[in-house]
């Protein structure tokens, strides 16, 4: 038992890629077994683990289940978050949104709550920050920014509208950051800062589709205090 335990330690503390070096295996063979034993990824399973670890008795009734599992999946998408957002990626974004001008957070449909969210925090810091959720007042902005200004646009798909959009305000040497959860979307390359967010797609086993405002919130909240930070430094 002891053994178990220890073994369980030292698993929590290795990346999917650590523990398919030390297995002999690729990456994808680990992603492939997690998935296999009923997780949605590596991550999934280290947080089970290490729930299983901490609280070993620790039993729940039938009816808890269902919590349990949105608990879980909403848990491992944050989770992921870890090696796709980097200390480097925040601490970058935060010195833009501090030395900027003027913030512009645009967010088309379910993704404007996020953009709203985001100009409701930077507000919270002191930094001047508004969002747009009409494209023709997106459009309209391409004759108002200017250099020293921030466009931060919340786009789950990476959407092909926001092309256009992001050419004409670069033009007039406007920074563009992108907040997506689609690694592949063509704005990646057009912008000057791209984050890419996991992205929450399990609908099985009587689970209902996950709203990826959750992660889009959770980002923000690791931005702000990334912000914090930076300024309290400028500050000193």
């Amino acid at each position: 038992m002891a053994n178990e335990y220890q073994y369980k330690r030292v698993l929590l503390k290795l990346s999917g890629e650590a523990l398919a070096a030390i297995c002999g295996v690729s990456r994808s063979t680990v992603l492939r077994l997690c998935q296999k034993l009923g997780y949605q990824g590596y991550a999934e399973f280290k947080y089970a683990l290490q729930h299983e670890t901490e609280h070993p008795a620790q039993t729940r009734p039938a009816d808890a289940l269902p919590t349990q599992n949105v608990l879980t999946y909403y848990c491992s998408g944050m989770l992921q978050m870890e090696p796709l957002v980097t200390s480097d990626a925040l601490r970058d974004f935060a010195n833009t949104l501090s030395h900027a001008n003027r913030v512009v957070a645009l967010g088309l449909n379910h993704s404007s709550v996020s953009a709203e969210q985001l100009a409701f925090r930077l507000n919270k810091f002191g930094v001047d920050c508004h969002m747009l959720w009409d494209d023709s007042r997106m459009a309209s902005y391409e004759r108002v920014l200017k250099q020293g200004d921030v466009v931060v646009i919340f786009s789950i798909s990476g959407r092909d509208f926001y092309e256009t959009l992001v050419s004409e305000y670069r033009k007039n040497r406007v920074k563009v950051v992108l907040i997506t959860m689609d690694p592949d979307s063509s704005l990646c390359h057009l912008v000057d800062i791209s984050i890419v967010l996991p992205f929450l797609t399990y609908n099985a086993g009587g689970m209902y589709p996950m709203d990826e405002t959750v992660i889009f919130f959770m980002f923000i909240e690791m931005l702000a205090e990334k912000l914090h930070q930076t300024l309290h430094r400028l500050d000193e």
